[in-house]
């Protein structure tokens, strides 16, 4: 018997060693996006962070998400879109089978692909001899990849929407924007449930495709201004309310306050009680704002500001000297006397409410001339984090005299996770955005100011070799600095169209794989990164990721083609409403008739 249990002993103990050392030499499957695309725990934290992110060598099948690259890969296998997508549906459901919360051995190959084991198998295998494998842009098993083709034609799945009680075909683009939605077979759909009148009736279709089309113009031809219509793109889910401005309907500057963006900054400083404290680039009046802001001082509201200031003295904004005067708690950085801004554009309400994002505090940003992404979170943790920001530059430390804040990133809000990053302490563009595309899958979406940034512009170029649908909406004075590095993307094969309307594409924003959104004040430059006082967030929601790649998508498909290789001149008759704005487009000093890319020849 005592024999017996030193061996029953011995044999544990074997065994707690073996476990050991199997949980040290595996890892966790966190997440599985798609049969080539993983996260696992290296870390061991239990959530995915930015470089657990990998593309398994070796995998290539179809995925239930739209992209052109998708749909070019359908077309070379002879499939339409939306089998190509049902197929992808199946090919998902079949890897996280295999490997969701599943401890796999793994390797991480020079070219940053990822080869994975398990219980001595091989997943890279595994999925090459499945169903759904493909290789050159052919089905590896030509038989099965039918068979499994047949399967999707007959079951019929759709996406529905819970929340709408709605359904739609796959290729439908408002069924891709659901949140609330799941793929099922259409006879697994509620009998209750009502088919998208888009993607089912295909008259309504057609007639909703020929009435967003642009319709070509001759150059001097503006008929198309009293033709558009304002459209309002805002979404909330939970504790972020995103607001998307569109400036291909909007020709006209005015001081009004009538745009959602004026109206919800309108409204949280009409209900504040305790603080406003105010990081503006500059202020142009807007009479309904600057009312608001005067009788907040007077109910005893502390209102501060901090702004920024020249080299020069001055400031691009005539009036921001006058708002600064009445806000006598006010500060900016003109100890520094270099080419450097105090660029933000955050507001901070009661320490519960931030609005921030691309929008300065003028007109032309008020009235949604210019294209502008606007984020308003409700959160005191977000509120903190923003005021120990602004108290630094209120303390006058502005620049590279900040000192890092800690504890601001993966900030749980609702259903978003949100990290927040300030220039130039942060080194953003390097250090936090750089790794998200080097880790993308499927696409990466820049609607945005200016690009010069060359590490940026590297990390783009390498994710287009790997697949990667890289776009970009380039606003067209940014596409004149001399430093703008949109040709040599180009040459590189990555479609960007610049931007032909009167406002600016001022958003400073990227769009990653219905998954991930940046927003602030950065562009995307190395002043915006090394030199001037920013911020910038990442919010990690499907949700309001799918619907500004939606926003995203319309404004691509109203900029004509023939702005793919060339730039049109930001004031001219190229440019729609440019001529007739009353607005120095170009900042070459000379408005309207007085520009030479206005005058008739």
């Amino acid at each position: 018997m005592k024999n017996f249990s030193i061996v029953l002993i011995i044999l544990m103990l074997i065994t707690f060693t073996i476990y050991i050392y199997y949980s040290k030499t595996t890892v966790k499957i966190l997440r599985v996006y798609n049969p080539s695309s993983i996260a696992i725990d290296i870390n061991r934290n239990g959530r995915v962070d930015v470089n657990e992110k990998f593309t398994v060598n070796g995998v290539e099948t179809l995925t239930s998400l739209q992209s052109d690259y998708q749909r070019d890969l359908a077309k070379s296998l002879g499939i339409d879109e939306e089998i190509a997508l049902g197929i992808g549906y199946y090919a998902e459901k079949y890897a996280q089978s295999i490997l969701l919360d599943k401890n796999v051995k793994y390797k991480i190959l020079p070219d940053g692909t990822i080869n994975i084991s398990f219980e001595a198998k091989n997943y890279n295998k595994i999925m090459q001899m499945s169903a759904f494998a493909i290789k050159d842009k052919k089905a590896i098993n030509k038989k099965k990849f039918n068979e499994q083709a047949s399967l999707v034609k007959k079951v019929k799945l759709r996406i529905y929407n819970n929340k709408s009680n709605k359904y739609h075909h796959l290729d439908c683009k408002y069924g891709q924007m659901a949140h609330d939605s799941v793929i099922l077979p259409i006879n697994s759909i509620p009998k209750d449930a009502k088919p998208c009148k888009y993607c089912s009736d295909k008259s309504y279709k057609n007639k909703i495709a020929k009435s967003i089309k642009q319709k070509p113009t001759n150059a001097y031809e503006v008929k198309v201004i009293s033709e558009a219509k304002p459209q309002k793109f805002t979404i909330s889910n939970g504790k972020i309310k995103l607001i998307l401005t569109d400036f291909t309907t909007h020709f006209t500057v005015d001081t009004k306050c009538t745009s959602e963006y004026c109206t919800e900054l309108l409204k949280n400083i009409n209900n504040s009680k305790h603080s406003i404290d105010m990081a503006l680039y500059g202020y142009a009046d807007i009479p309904d704002v600057t009312n608001a802001i005067r009788n907040a001082i007077q109910r005893g509201v502390n209102v501060r500001m901090v702004y920024d200031v020249d080299k020069d003295n001055g400031n691009y904004y005539n009036d921001t000297f006058k708002i600064a005067k009445m806000i006598s708690e006010s500060k900016n950085d003109s100890i520094y006397k270099k080419s450097k801004y105090m660029h933000n554009k955050f507001w901070i309400f009661d320490e519960n409410v931030v609005i921030t994002g691309s929008a300065n505090a003028c007109g032309t940003d008020f009235s949604e001339f210019n294209a502008n992404s606007i984020l308003i979170i409700q959160s005191p943790e977000v509120a903190q984090i923003y005021k120990k920001e602004f108290e630094q530059m209120y303390d006058e430390k502005f620049h590279d005299k900040k000192e890092i804040i800690e504890n601001k990133e993966n900030i749980l809000l609702g259903e978003s996770i949100a990290s927040i990053y300030f220039s130039p302490i942060d080194n953003i563009i390097t250090d936090k955005l750089i790794p998200f595309i080097e880790n993308a899958h499927h696409y990466v979406y820049m609607p945005i100011f200016v690009l010069t940034h060359k590490k940026l512009t590297s990390a783009l170029i390498d994710a287009k070799k790997r697949g990667v649908d890289v776009k970009i909406i380039l606003d067209a004075t940014g596409a004149g600095n001399t430093y703008s590095t949109h040709e040599e993307l180009r040459k590189n094969g990555i479609p960007i169209k610049v931007e032909n309307y009167a406002g600016k594409m001022h958003s400073k924003s990227i769009i990653i794989d219905d998954e991930f959104l940046v927003a602030g004040s950065m562009n995307f430059s190395k002043n915006g990164e090394s030199a001037n006082d920013e911020n910038c967030i990442v919010i990690e929601n499907p949700y309001l990721t799918k619907y500004y790649k939606t926003f995203f998508n319309y404004i691509w498909n109203k900029i004509p083609d023939i702005w793919l290789t060339k730039n049109p001149p930001a004031e001219s008759h190229y440019s729609i409403g440019s001529c007739y704005d009353g607005i120095d487009n170009n900042f070459d000093g000379k408005i309207d008739n007085e520009d030479v890319g206005c005058i008739q020849k």
